[in-house]
């Protein structure tokens, strides 16, 4: 059988078509591999979306021969893929994917308009719309002359000439970045001079080896000695849980250090 090219290379294929065509996931693996074969061999055919190769149909023995398996058991796969419907079969006994040819047909509908007719409409409107243009420029040339003219056109001219883009820039980020702090400590709030942990963030401390009030004044002085951006906090409670666990990991690490000091003293 003489070789033959691919009419069309490549070819759209739908993931979800393949696996949610039930006649298709009806078949088993093997008549599955042997249709995607037999697609791509329809795409080289004389016709395309039929099983025809040199101006003659594939017989059992050319498909068997084709995709490398016994002529009986070739047999047996393609008519289940007949069974299950997955192809069709012509009264010449050729074997044919419908979806194939309904797509090779819409395709040659469409190539088979009148091209002449095309190029005419097209340079038609291309035409059209070059006049529209010539005459939009015409109308549109003295109104263009009075405001070139104008003072009020040189005014605004002079000042777009002036214009320091970096400043501007510069300004604008200042700008920007004022706005975001002025957000941020809207949404936020310093520590209040009175304040003082509640029964949760003192139950808190107790949960964790501490006493909450040897450690609030700390806490305290901490945060009204920052200033800006860093003393702004959304929830003091957080701040104080973390500050507690913090403080618990700061004592385990100590008391390793010491217990690590009495073994070498020991020695």
């Amino acid at each position: 059988m003489e070789k033959m090219g691919f009419k069309y290379s490549w070819g759209k294929f739908y993931w979800d078509a393949w696996l949610n065509d039930i006649n298709l996931q009806s078949c088993d693996l093997a008549a599955q591999g042997l249709w995607i074969n037999l697609i791509a061999i329809m795409h080289k055919s004389d016709q395309i979306g039929y099983l025809v190769i040199n101006g003659r149909p594939m017989n059992v023995a050319d498909i068997a021969k084709r995709v490398g398996i016994r002529k009986d058991r070739a047999e047996r796969l393609l008519q289940k893929l007949i069974d299950n419907d997955v192809c069709s079969v012509t009264d010449e006994g050729i074997l044919y994917c419908r979806r194939i040819v309904r797509e090779q047909k819409k395709r040659n509908q469409h190539n088979s308009g009148n091209e002449f007719d095309l190029d005419y409409k097209k340079n038609d409107n291309q035409f059209e719309n070059k006049k529209k243009c010539s005459g939009y420029r015409k109308k549109n040339q003295g109104e263009q002359n009075v405001i070139n003219f104008s003072s009020l056109y040189k005014d605004i001219k002079k000042e777009i000439q002036n214009i320091d883009i970096l400043t501007d820039m510069e300004t604008v980020k200042e700008n920007i970045k004022s706005k975001n702090e002025n957000l941020y400590y809207a949404s936020g709030s310093r520590l209040p001079s009175d304040w003082y942990p509640d029964t949760q963030c003192r139950q808190f401390a107790f949960d964790l080896n501490l006493c909450p009030d040897t450690m609030v004044e700390d806490f305290k002085d901490f945060w009204h000695a920052k200033h800006g951006k860093e003393a702004i906090k959304m929830d003091w409670s957080a701040a104080w849980r973390r500050w507690c666990r913090i403080a618990n990991q700061w004592l385990k690490t100590t008391s390793v250090q010491s217990d690590e000091k009495k073994n070498l003293s020991y020695f």
